[in-house]
């Protein structure tokens, strides 16, 4: 596993700029554009979240049956009645299971790995078990479940109170970070606050909380009880359910398992690429990291497996041949795109790239501290196709995973859809820090690199 030594930042990419503005720094008309669109992303997100499992479970996976009776019901009486609460069942599993990775994350042996700079001009020191946490998490489920000493389909069976549950967990979560952002920051030089309550919820915060040396909660949320590692058991728990349910397993459901777990058995194997995200380097502990990663990212990035368990779609042999070289192209495409900049990054400029000396732009930025430091900008590769192309492997792959479900319902699509207006998104985000970040360098840069996502389209 290639890890990041070298005091130089080397990217395109996956280290945005680093943030600049505050309230003093952008208009109040912005701001208040902010706070109006911020209250509604946070209001708004815990009722999609309940539409959804509501179609799922009263209605057969069918959103449209489920927005007419929306209609009919009105929305008060619509999410009283159906919204899942939390069991006394769900809430002794679900913070075990968080005890257990905290347990995993804090005590599991692994190489420390220096992340990228941050906005205050230190580099955070993190251990590398997350391949552990997973191996052990699975062996234990799995035993588990042949010894009879669990249900295989609890989770599937009990998906409703466990979301609930999530939900609960995350708001609580979100509240403390809160306070303590205003309270007890552990830097006050990395965090954000504007003044503006639902803007800060939702974007604000501080940029790394720990406790103690090594335990960052950011990265804990997103790679152990968030998303990541719990998207193996709760898509494994729907292919038992369908199995216990038909009879059979079909090869639509082991596709989109074998996909997912493809991308998290890489996700962890190269666990030092999460620290030059945008997630991982940029992103606050606030609602977005907290709720996006705790619970929406475990409820609609595993909806092929939950769709797939109520409605088995049978593929012929040319369509799995289809779906897997989609989903294989985008893997190896992402892949690719991540390895190019790690590597370049690693070699501070000095390897090659296709065969040829990489071609890489460097530039100057300035800590919160004052400092100056020394970054590389890659033009060589998928990075001089377009400045931001490792967006365009996961959408591919994340389509092919849809698409393994037919085209029966909506239902399982929702991950793709909002995968393809996310990344369009950070796209113009990632612009904007850039260029305030690298200044007219970045403008160089895009003479450079002409393409944002896909070469000669956008």
């Amino acid at each position: 596993m290639q890890q990041t030594t070298t005091e130089t930042r080397q990217d395109a990419l996956a280290d945005p700029a680093f943030p600049t503005n505050t309230a003093k720094d952008e208009g109040g008309q912005q701001m208040l554009l902010n706070e109006i669109a911020s209250f509604f992303l946070v209001t708004g997100s815990p009722l999609f979240l309940a539409f959804y499992q509501i179609a799922y479970q009263d209605f057969d996976a069918s959103l449209e049956f489920a927005a007419r009776s929306l209609m009919e019901e009105g929305p008060v009486l619509f999410f009283a009645e159906r919204t899942p609460r939390p069991t006394a069942s769900t809430i002794a599993v679900y913070l075990g299971y968080v005890g257990w990775q905290a347990m995993l994350y804090n005590f599991l042996p692994g190489p420390l790995h220096a992340a990228p700079r941050t906005v205050g001009g230190r580099r955070i020191l993190y251990r590398l078990n997350g391949l552990a946490a997973w191996a052990s998490t699975i062996l234990v489920a799995a035993a588990c479940s042949y010894l009879s000493l669990s249900d295989p389909t609890y989770i599937a069976n009990n998906w409703g109170p466990l979301l609930a549950t999530a939900n609960v967990y995350s708001m609580a979560l979100i509240t403390i970070s809160w306070l303590k952002a205003r309270i007890s920051p552990d830097l006050e030089s990395e965090t954000f606050l504007t003044g503006y309550f639902w803007y800060d919820l939702f974007n604000g915060g501080e940029l790394h909380p720990r406790s103690g040396r090594l335990f960052d909660w950011k990265h804990f949320n997103a790679s152990r009880t968030g998303g990541i590692l719990t998207w193996s058991l709760i898509d494994l728990s729907f292919a038992a359910l369908q199995y216990e349910k038909h009879g059979k397993l079909t090869a639509s459901m082991a596709l989109t398992v074998a996909f997912r777990l493809t991308i998290t058995i890489e996700y962890f194997w190269y666990e030092n690429w999460f620290f030059e995200t945008l997630d991982g380097s940029y992103e606050r502990f606030s609602f977005y990291s907290i709720y996006g990663f705790a619970a929406m990212m475990p409820h609609l990035w595993t909806l092929q497996t939950q769709y797939l368990a109520l409605h088995p779609v049978e593929l012929s042999t040319g369509q799995c041949l289809g779906l897997s070289m989609m989903f294989l192209a985008g893997w190896y495409m992402r892949h690719i795109v991540d390895h190019q900049k790690s590597s370049t990054r690693a070699a501070n400029g000095d390897n090659k790239i296709w065969g040829e000396t990489a071609k890489v732009l460097r530039v100057q930025y300035r800590t919160s501290d004052g400092k100056v430091h020394h970054s590389l900008l890659l033009c060589s590769g998928f990075w001089g196709w377009a400045r931001h192309a490792n967006y365009l492997g996961s959408s591919i792959y994340t389509w092919a995973s849809c698409l393994a479900c037919g085209t029966g319902h909506f239902f399982p699509y929702a991950e793709a859809v909002l995968m393809t207006i996310m990344v369009v998104h950070r796209c113009f985000r990632d612009e904007d820090r850039c260029r305030a970040k690298y200044a007219c360098a970045w403008d160089e840069y895009c003479q450079a690199v002409k393409w944002r996502i896909v070469p000669f389209v956008f």
